[in-house]
């Protein structure tokens, strides 16, 4: 098959295109997987990070901790 051919062929419809989009989506379906991954990871990190602070008491007052009551 020589290049005219497969250009022909693929604007009739007549190449079949299907490995491409599955393999399209397996990509998409991975960033996507990894991504929510990182980011519970991320969250993990930062809240022992949060944890470890130690609170300040410069905004400490009467005030603040009765604005709420």
């Amino acid at each position: 098959m020589d290049i005219q051919e497969l250009i022909q062929r693929r604007f009739t419809g007549e190449l079949n295109n299907e490995a491409e989009y599955i393999e399209l989506l397996v990509q998409v379906f991975a960033v996507l997987i990894l991504g929510l991954l990182l980011w519970r990871i991320m969250v993990v990190f930062h809240r022992k990070k949060k944890a470890k602070r130690k609170p300040s008491a410069y905004f400490d007052n009467t005030f603040s901790k009765s604005w709420r009551k």
